[in-house]
């Protein structure tokens, strides 16, 4: 679990020493020191943005000044995303930049068990543009019901 930091109102906490910063930002990285989370969080959020709005990889790479296929590699992680590029994004999708870091001190077990597939980004999306209140409630409803009930992990 990654802890917040929490500066004061000058920027520093005398309570963080450089030690205490220097393993949260280690707590970043993959076991392997591969993937940073933070960038594979920030990449992730910005594909599920792209998917919502209707944009397509080869119209977000376009404003974004690049290739499809560079896109795809900042998307899944295998690339990290710089922060011009990141500004672009923000810009391109309409989001503030603060949008890319929502929830990303959240417990990471958590996140992957409530990340969304691009299936379910479609499926929001499209529930969304349903102009009916009482269709879009019947349809939750019914996704409700043929959905397995999520496991706590609790034992009775």
């Amino acid at each position: 679990m990654l802890r917040r930091l929490r500066p004061s109102k000058y920027g520093h906490d005398k309570g963080i020493s450089a030690d205490m910063l220097a393993q949260q930002l280690s707590d970043l990285h993959a076991a392997d020191g591969g993937v940073d989370l933070v960038n594979l969080h920030v990449c992730q959020r910005m594909k599920a943005k792209r998917i919502l709005r209707s944009m397509s990889q080869e119209r977000l790479a376009k404003a974004l000044g690049m290739s499809y296929q560079q896109l795809q590699r900042y998307e899944s992680g295998k690339s990290r995303l710089p922060c011009s590029m990141l500004y672009r994004a923000a810009l391109a999708l309409d989001v503030p930049i603060g949008y890319f870091f929502e929830a990303i001190m959240d417990d990471r077990a958590r996140d992957s068990e409530q990340g969304l597939d691009k299936a379910a980004l479609l499926a929001v999306r499209n529930i969304q543009r349903l102009p009916d209140g009482n269709v879009r409630q019947s349809l939750l409803s019914l996704i409700a019901e043929l959905a397995p009930a999520p496991r706590t992990g609790k034992r009775s």
